[in-house]
């Protein structure tokens, strides 16, 4: 990655935004309320849920994701099928691991990290419901960082490469709406939490920016970051890549050797709101896992690819399932 300089925007006074989500979030609270208006159904209500991201330790099959259940929207946990605690599942978690959780009761997303030591380091990106002062910022441990210029943006997605942490998110403008002001994303950025940081080209491919999805770096001069743009797509490094003409999303990346993986879904009808098909690239080359499902995480493993997300048409109908080499398995609510 090449260090560019500061970007130069407008600065935004103390300005305290009404919520305007990405994708997950919307998803999130869609799933709430659709619980909540089922409350009085009787007493089989449906549990909702959908897996994250996912590692593999010791013949252990680790999933983190989130639930919506009886109308309450939590982080899940699943050790191979079984449902389980964060504190089991942190101890299984193999160090130099980053695994996303839910959002939290502040409406952050939240990704936890378990360094070289074994410590669990705790990230939290607000998702554009509040600009700082103007400034981006994000919550290592709940202690707020800021970046040290006045653009207006939020943090999406943290990686780590030796033991140290990189960020991917987006600069915006904020605009009025029937609910109030939101933040608008504009402009995805690359950044190391101090004195890098590099703005990325939307490709003339893309119908809309709605933010950025997540961050990988292999290197310090080779990273990866998705965007969701209308259709499946990453930069690497600052170099848009296109996977595939319809609408689509890249959720994760991740290299094994020298074999490039992405993971997100594709829409077989170019619609992007329901009936969309799980899917993984290996080099460009799409391999479809299911209909009617999306996927979130990805690991590989020698020569295993274990990719996990959820079935069902709509958020209302999401069951959370992990796939092993295409073949899936259902994980219990």
């Amino acid at each position: 990655m090449k260090a560019t300089a500061k970007m130069n925007t407008r600065h935004l006074s103390l300005l305290k935004l009404k919520m305007h989500f990405p994708a997950l979030v919307f998803m999130l609270l869609f799933l709430s309320a659709c619980q909540n208006d089922d409350e009085n159904s009787g007493p089989n209500k449906e549990h909702i849920a959908v897996g994250n991201a996912v590692s593999v330790s010791d013949h252990h099959v680790l999933i983190s994701g989130y639930a919506s259940e009886n109308g309450t929207v939590h982080s899940k946990f699943w050790i191979n099928t079984e449902s389980s605690n964060e504190t089991e599942f942190s101890d299984y978690i193999p160090t130099n691991t980053l695994y996303l959780k839910s959002i939290n009761d502040h409406y952050r997303k939240v990704y936890v990290y378990k360094d070289i030591h074994g410590q669990l380091q705790n990230y939290q990106f607000d998702q554009g419901s509040l600009a700082e002062n103007g400034r981006v910022c994000y919550y290592k441990n709940n202690v707020l960082t800021f970046m040290d210029n006045d653009s207006t943006g939020t943090v999406s997605s943290v990686d780590y490469h030796n033991d140290k942490p990189y960020f991917a998110g987006y600069f915006g403008k904020i605009i009025p709406s029937e609910g109030g002001n939101t933040l608008r994303p504009e402009t995805p950025f690359v950044w190391d939490g101090h004195n890098f940081l590099e703005t990325l080209p939307l490709p003339e491919q893309a119908s809309v920016f709605q933010g950025v999805s997540t961050i990988y770096v292999h290197d310090t001069d080779e990273a990866y970051v998705g965007g969701l743009c209308g259709v499946p797509m990453y930069w690497k490094n600052s170099e848009p890549v296109i996977l595939d003409g319809r609408y689509g999303e890249v959720w994760q990346l991740t290299k094994s050797g020298t074999d490039l993986y992405a993971v997100g879904l594709i829409n077989k009808h170019n619609s992007n709101s329901t009936g969309h098909t799980a899917c993984y690239w290996k080099n460009g080359e799409l391999h479809e896992l299911e209909d009617n499902a999306q996927a979130y995480g990805i690991y590989i493993k020698g020569d295993d690819v274990y990719i996990c997300g959820a079935i069902g048409t709509t958020p209302v109908n999401y069951t959370p399932c992990y796939w092993k080499n295409g073949v899936r398995v259902d994980l219990k609510l």
